[in-house]
């Protein structure tokens, strides 16, 4: 198992991750059917990432974390992440790992706010960012729907200590 950053040359194996996750939780945003193969989509869609890494096994993504900063002055300093990582890889310290990295690059480019939604029902997700120094901030109430009910989303975030939004310039 190794920890890596994403590139376009990894679009058909983040597309397969992607999909495989799509199919086997009931956690991420989209349905198994709603996911399409479209080799320039998702090459635009990694491109557009500012930080893209993933867990590899034998040749195959399985796992990954995104982060997209904001791109106005005034939210350049706060970044949107999305994680994932496939069932039979859960609680064996991927997360842990991609986070890890994922630190690095935060105090590196001078981010000063880390921000995700998870479903309120998304128990080991919740304390892999407990764990990872992530609060709840609200409840975004029926923000999903999954399997004919709504279901709630906590939205979480790690501040990280003091950042002048002149340190955030890099990209």
């Amino acid at each position: 198992m190794r920890i890596r950053r994403i590139d376009i040359c990894d679009a058909r194996l983040f597309w397969d991750v992607q999909k495989q996750l799509d199919t086997e939780t009931k956690f991420m945003m989209l349905e198994p059917d709603e996911r399409r193969f479209d080799f320039s989509r998702t090459i635009g869609q990694i491109s557009r990432f500012d930080f893209l890494i993933g867990a590899e096994d034998a040749g195959k993504l399985v796992g990954y974390l995104s982060a997209k900063r904001g791109k106005a002055r005034r939210i350049r300093n706060t970044a949107y992440l999305v994680v994932g990582i496939l069932e039979a890889y859960q609680h064996q310290g991927i997360g842990t790992q991609l986070f890890e990295w994922l630190d690095d690059w935060a105090k590196d480019k001078g981010i000063k706010r880390l921000e995700l939604t998870v479903m309120v029902n998304n128990y080991a997700a919740i304390a892999l960012y407990h764990k990872q120094g992530f609060v709840i901030e609200g409840v975004r109430q029926e923000a999903m729907y999954v399997d004919g009910k709504y279901i709630d989303e906590f939205y979480m975030s790690k501040i990280y200590p003091s950042v002048s939004p002149d340190e955030t310039v890099s990209n």
